[in-house]
């Protein structure tokens, strides 16, 4: 079959290959729209430059070894179904506009260059502490969704979901991403969460960050600690939260960026606190300084009015912030540093 170009229509049916597999040449066509396509114990290849536009592909691996998903260009699909005991590898790129279903014990592993996108109502079903998702470095599962504060938000199952919250995001991006971080030269766990809101201050929602077994990276569970990263991950603020014992509970959030997960005993000698931090001169005319007591360096800062709106703030290199453009008034300025993060109140007096 590798050795023939195929000119194939799928309509309205159900197509099954096993064994070998089916795989579409360079110059192939398939087109599988409201289609059903079942590989058994076999590889599904399309090496042609037109791609798949829906329908259903079914993989059934009944035999216990690995088979592969491979995919020259980016393909849409309406289900990708997964089925029996073996694991089955993605390499390409997948766009899914309704559902990814993983029944039996199956696995499914992303390739290096892989990503699934899941469209706007798309959703990951059937994933569980046997059914597991895990992918290389740099490979991600991503969707856009909006999110409307004081309900349940689940993204299309990708792994987060928020409850509560004061304020919605609208239009949020996320990414649940594959890799690890060092912190302080502690490992983190496999995988991480990158969320990019609309709005994206003053939210106090509470989140579950959903981990396999299979992401904890020899760490342990229940000692682990949420940290956040506001600069792709060059440094890291310590969040806490509470493990649980599929996923890891974060409450209070005002802010998203990257969330991981590394061990709680990271940044307990010398940790950022309220006690340790001194904003000079408050009330403040032109400008105020951060003062750390503990000689700990201050990485970035956050600043807020009282209605939770997003300032401009900016450190200059003696930790100095420039509060001559701000009206008079009360301000939160959330510093964060290696080790944490505190937020002080600073008033502006002119």
């Amino acid at each position: 079959m590798k050795n023939k170009i195929l000119f194939l229509i799928f309509t309205v049916c159900q197509f099954s290959f096993a064994q070998q597999g089916l795989y579409i040449s360079s110059g192939g066509f398939l087109h599988n729209e409201n289609s059903i396509i079942t590989v058994v114990d076999g590889d599904f290849v399309n090496a042609s430059t037109t791609v798949l536009n829906g329908g259903t592909l079914q993989i059934k691996g009944l035999d216990g070894n690995a088979h592969s998903i491979s995919l020259d260009n980016e393909n849409t699909m309406d289900y990708l179904e997964l089925y029996g005991i073996s694991p089955i590898e993605l390499d390409g790129q997948l766009v899914l506009n309704n559902e990814i279903f993983m029944n039996d014990t199956s696995s499914f592993i992303m390739n290096t260059g892989s990503y699934v996108t899941l469209g706007p109502t798309a959703e990951i079903v059937g994933e569980s502490i046997t059914n597991t998702i895990t992918g290389a470095d740099g490979t991600y599962f991503k969707t856009t969704r909006n999110h409307t504060s004081g309900v349940t938000n689940d993204f299309g199952i990708i792994g987060v979901i928020t409850y509560n919250g004061s304020t919605s995001m609208g239009s949020t991006e996320i990414y649940r991403r594959y890799g690890t971080f060092d912190i302080n030269g502690n490992p983190t766990v496999k995988r991480y969460y990158e969320i990019n809101p609309t709005v994206n201050s003053g939210l106090d929602i509470e989140a579950h960050f959903y981990l396999s077994d299979v992401d904890l990276n020899g760490l342990e569970r229940s000692s682990l600690a949420a940290f956040r990263s506001t600069n792709n991950g060059d440094s890291f603020t310590k969040e806490g939260g509470t493990p649980e014992t599929f996923f890891h509970s974060v409450s209070n959030i005002d802010a998203f960026s990257i969330w991981t997960f590394a061990d709680a005993s990271i940044l307990n000698i010398d940790e950022f606190g309220a006690n340790n931090v001194s904003v000079l001169p408050n009330p403040a005319t032109h400008s105020a300084t951060i003062y750390s007591n503990n000689n700990q360096r201050v990485n970035s800062v956050e600043l807020y009015d009282v209605t939770g709106k997003k300032m401009f703030g900016e450190l200059s290199n003696e930790n100095t912030l420039n509060v001559s453009n701000l009206s008079d008034g009360i301000y939160l300025l959330k510093i964060f540093s290696e080790t944490g993060s505190v937020t002080k109140k600073l008033v502006v007096k002119k």
